[in-house]
């Protein structure tokens, strides 16, 4: 399968289903979430939905998805999604605090300047090529680090691989 991926030009990235399961919660069932709760809001005010710019676009483009689609992604990976949604729950909560502490645009900035940086960082790059074996856990080390395989030998032994160019080797 890694080989016809391949030759598509896409990545594969391996991984084990839980350890996906918990990464796709994070960046694509729960940002789900935030645009339909952002829509919402938005729509309660007539005012907001006419200010509405660039941010509040794609902030909510995904809220426009259908809702059962929506629904069965993140209910059939609840397990993952609970905890992603918790975590960042537990990060608006401390931007709401710094709104409410001494100086809000000092703890905010600091709120800020973590997700910026991580925002700045993605995609990420690829690093200088490795080869792998193919069957090992060194694959999956490598889906862990960020990493992606880019080619499948001929004799399907060995994988061409990129780690993160940002990230210690797996």
């Amino acid at each position: 399968m890694a080989e016809l991926i391949t030759r598509l030009n896409a990545r594969v990235v391996p991984a084990v289903a839980d350890e996906h399961d918990r990464a796709v919660a994070a960046v694509s069932h729960v940002p789900h979430l935030m645009a339909s709760a952002l829509a919402a809001v938005a729509a309660d005010d007539p005012l907001a939905g006419t200010l509405g710019a660039g941010s509040f676009r794609d902030g909510t483009r995904v809220a426009a998805t259908r809702p059962d689609l929506v629904a069965a992604m993140c209910g059939g990976n609840a397990a993952a999604v609970g905890p992603a949604l918790d975590a960042v729950l537990d990060a608006l909560v401390r931007a709401r605090a710094a709104l409410d502490g001494p100086d809000p645009i000092d703890g905010l900035r600091t709120w800020l300047e973590p997700g910026s940086a991580a925002r700045l960082a993605w995609p990420p790059r690829g690093g200088t090529p490795v080869e792998l074996p193919a069957e090992s856990d060194a694959l999956l080390r490598l889906g862990r680090a960020g990493g992606w395989v880019t080619r499948v030998a001929d004799d399907r032994r060995t994988v061409t691989a990129v780690r993160p160019a940002h990230r210690d080797p797996a």
